[in-house]
């Protein structure tokens, strides 16, 4: 049987030893701070997001062969998930507030969401499949990750060997998506909120990042959001 798993296993440069930490992959890459109030946004997200599925994840309109959902089924039912978890709440209605933060980026082609995982949910191990925003280049294709709420006992990422944990809001990070097997969960109380912007590099992209990697934060003003 196909497995989603084993697919995307190959294609990593991931050593896979559960004994060694390489700090070139059992890390989070962390990229500064964009500081604000999100306190809004994060209350706006919490209400207007909706369950998903590994099958229910994506943007509508925009489909995944059947081939590639099974081989996800699979992994699922095989590791006891079952096919219809509920892996995050999320939201695709994004404040104005959130859109002039993936404004700074610039990243073309861009898919903004954002994940309200709530207590009990499980974004099971796995590597991404991001190489569709650019086949041809798919070095520059990148994922960032704002975190709209503080760190909480119970959340928690995990990238390779490294739990990532401890975050405050507005930490901006990244990861080696192609290479990296990660997972998140909320093993908490309260629901962790983060914003996901994925597309493809630009020359804006590599110029904000620069400029936020020089000064570590950045102080945006956000207005109470207006859905």
């Amino acid at each position: 049987m196909n497995s989603n798993w084993d697919n995307t296993k190959v294609r990593s440069k991931y050593h896979f030893d559960t004994t060694k930490i390489d700090p070139k992959y059992d890390t989070v890459v962390k990229l500064g701070r964009i500081v604000a109030d999100y306190s809004s946004d994060v209350e706006n997200a919490v209400s207007n997001s909706k369950p998903a599925t590994w099958r229910t994840r994506g943007q509508a309109g925009k489909s995944r062969p059947e081939e590639e959902l099974a081989a996800e089924d699979y992994d699922l039912e095989n590791t006891g998930y079952g096919k219809d978890y509920v892996i995050s709440h999320l939201s695709w209605k994004i404040s104005p507030n959130l859109q002039k933060i993936s404004d700074l980026f610039g990243l073309k082609d861009c898919m903004n969401r954002v994940h309200v995982q709530m207590p009990g949910e499980v974004w099971n191990l796995h590597l991404d499949k991001l190489e569709k925003w650019n086949p041809e280049q798919p070095y520059l294709v990148t994922r960032i990750v704002v975190q709209l709420t503080d760190w909480q006992m119970g959340h928690f990422w995990s990238y390779g060997n490294y739990n990532h944990t401890g975050w405050k809001a507005g930490d901006v990070s990244t990861f080696d998506w192609k290479n990296v097997p990660h997972s998140t969960a909320n093993a908490g109380h309260v629901p962790r909120v983060t914003y996901q912007m994925t597309g493809v590099v630009t020359e804006q992209t590599n110029e904000f990042l620069a400029r936020l990697k020089r000064f570590d934060t950045y102080t945006l003003e956000l207005k109470e959001s207006s859905w």
